[in-house]
């Protein structure tokens, strides 16, 4: 399974949050999913993704077979939908889990437990680590794993196996945003950024005409 990038990450784990949350508002458009990835509560880091960033990175996971279009309104809105049951063979409580480490990366058994109530998980610790246990152990592919406690820690904390996590010296607060990414990149990076946009909107033009799709 390639790994998921940052972008893909958050995007991921904001459709299976909005589903979970709030199944009324879900599938849903680039709109939502820019706002959702970008909104200060419940993410660490904080982002602050463009539209073209959305836009393109819903093509790739799209290709990869994480995403799907779905339509509404006779075709006028187009939104998005996750694929997550039949790419991992989640259930519902498992899908809370793995959008709570994609959205927050690692947290202990306890937060885990008192963060997924809010998709609507009403568990003990005990059913929590049974879940991250079976997760820890699926066939083909572990998505969890046991971090090793670092300094001042307490417990130990989890994070998922989908791709790359955000660098984190210790643990970070309990519910205090974490910073910005883009804010906290060095100066020689951000420098960058004009190369980066070019190179990422020749991917998405090459997306587009492989899938035969143009943007909504």
């Amino acid at each position: 399974m390639k790994p998921l990038d940052p972008t893909q990450q958050r995007i991921l784990g904001v459709l299976i949050e909005k589903e979970l949350s709030v199944p009324e508002s879900y599938p849903l458009t680039e709109n939502s999913l820019q706002l959702g990835c970008n909104q200060k509560n419940n993410r660490y880091p904080v982002v602050s993704l463009e539209e073209f960033e959305v836009h393109g990175t819903l093509l790739g996971l799209q290709e990869d077979g994480w995403v799907a279009r779905s339509e509404r309104d006779g075709g006028r809105t187009l939104r998005y939908r996750h694929l997550v049951e039949g790419k991992l063979g989640l259930d519902a409580g498992q899908k809370a889990i793995l959008a709570e480490l994609l959205l927050r990366g690692p947290q202990t058994r306890a937060e885990l437990k008192v963060r997924v109530g809010r998709m609507g998980l009403q568990a003990d610790e005990a059913r929590v680590e049974a879940m991250l246990g079976a997760m820890k152990f699926k066939e083909g592919h572990p998505l969890v794993e046991l971090l090793p406690k670092a300094p001042r820690e307490r417990d130990p904390r989890w994070a998922h196996r989908l791709g790359p996590r955000p660098a984190q010296s210790e643990a970070q607060p309990a519910d205090v945003p974490g910073p910005t990414a883009r804010h906290a990149q060095p100066e020689a990076a951000r420098g960058t950024l004009e190369a980066r946009l070019d190179a990422l909107e020749a991917r998405v033009a090459a997306l587009e005409q492989m899938l035969g799709k143009t943007p909504n």
